[in-house]
Protein backbone atom coordinates (compact mmCIF):
# COMPACT_ATOMS: atom_id res chain seq x y z
CA UNK A 1 0.00 0.00 0.00
CA UNK A 2 0.82 3.28 -0.70
CA UNK A 3 0.70 6.19 1.90
CA UNK A 4 -2.42 7.99 0.98
CA UNK A 5 -4.53 4.32 1.25
CA UNK A 6 -3.18 4.02 5.16
CA UNK A 7 -4.01 7.54 5.71
CA UNK A 8 -7.81 6.67 4.27
CA UNK A 9 -7.70 3.90 6.10
CA UNK A 10 -6.63 5.00 9.65
CA UNK A 11 -9.58 7.93 9.12
CA UNK A 12 -12.22 5.41 8.11
CA UNK A 13 -11.59 3.69 10.80
CA UNK A 14 -10.98 6.79 13.28
CA UNK A 15 -14.56 7.78 12.04
CA UNK A 16 -16.53 4.30 12.39
CA UNK A 17 -15.05 3.95 16.38
CA UNK A 18 -16.31 7.65 16.98
CA UNK A 19 -19.95 7.49 17.24
CA UNK A 20 -22.94 5.30 16.32
CA UNK A 21 -24.02 6.10 12.81
CA UNK A 22 -26.86 4.99 11.12
CA UNK A 23 -26.22 2.89 8.29
CA UNK A 24 -26.60 3.12 4.48
CA UNK A 25 -29.66 0.46 4.77
CA UNK A 26 -31.58 3.20 6.86
CA UNK A 27 -34.83 4.89 4.84
CA UNK A 28 -37.71 6.56 5.12
CA UNK A 29 -39.14 3.50 7.13
CA UNK A 30 -36.48 2.59 9.52
CA UNK A 31 -33.27 3.41 10.99
CA UNK A 32 -30.04 0.95 11.65
CA UNK A 33 -27.83 1.72 13.73
CA UNK A 34 -23.70 0.31 14.02
CA UNK A 35 -22.98 1.25 18.16
CA UNK A 36 -19.65 0.78 18.19
CA UNK A 37 -19.04 3.39 20.92
CA UNK A 38 -21.66 1.72 23.06
CA UNK A 39 -23.79 4.66 23.37
CA UNK A 40 -26.86 3.69 25.81
CA UNK A 41 -30.04 2.88 24.07
CA UNK A 42 -31.16 6.47 25.21
CA UNK A 43 -28.77 7.97 23.14
CA UNK A 44 -29.71 5.66 19.95
CA UNK A 45 -33.16 6.41 20.79
CA UNK A 46 -32.44 10.29 20.58
CA UNK A 47 -30.20 9.63 17.17
CA UNK A 48 -33.62 7.45 15.79
CA UNK A 49 -36.39 9.91 16.66
CA UNK A 50 -34.25 12.83 15.06
CA UNK A 51 -33.75 10.57 11.99
CA UNK A 52 -36.93 9.62 12.16
CA UNK A 53 -38.34 13.32 12.78
CA UNK A 54 -37.10 14.78 9.21
CA UNK A 55 -39.78 12.26 7.22
CA UNK A 56 -42.18 13.29 9.74
CA UNK A 57 -42.54 9.77 11.62
CA UNK A 58 -41.68 9.03 15.23
CA UNK A 59 -39.37 6.71 16.04
CA UNK A 60 -40.08 3.15 17.35
CA UNK A 61 -37.43 0.39 18.94
CA UNK A 62 -37.85 -3.10 17.00
CA UNK A 63 -34.92 -5.02 17.55
CA UNK A 64 -31.22 -5.48 18.17
CA UNK A 65 -29.18 -8.37 17.16
CA UNK A 66 -26.05 -7.49 19.04
CA UNK A 67 -24.69 -5.22 20.93
CA UNK A 68 -23.65 -3.52 18.16
CA UNK A 69 -26.42 -3.12 15.97
CA UNK A 70 -29.92 -1.63 16.66
CA UNK A 71 -33.06 -1.31 14.72
CA UNK A 72 -35.32 1.27 15.10
CA UNK A 73 -39.11 1.48 12.58
CA UNK A 74 -40.02 5.05 11.62
CA UNK A 75 -43.84 5.18 12.19
CA UNK A 76 -46.19 7.93 10.92
CA UNK A 77 -47.56 9.42 14.57
CA UNK A 78 -51.36 8.04 15.51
Amino acid sequence: MTKPYYLVLILCLGLAACAAEFTDGSDSNHVTFLNSNGSSMAELTKKAQAYCQQYGKVASYRSSDTTLVAVFDCKLPR
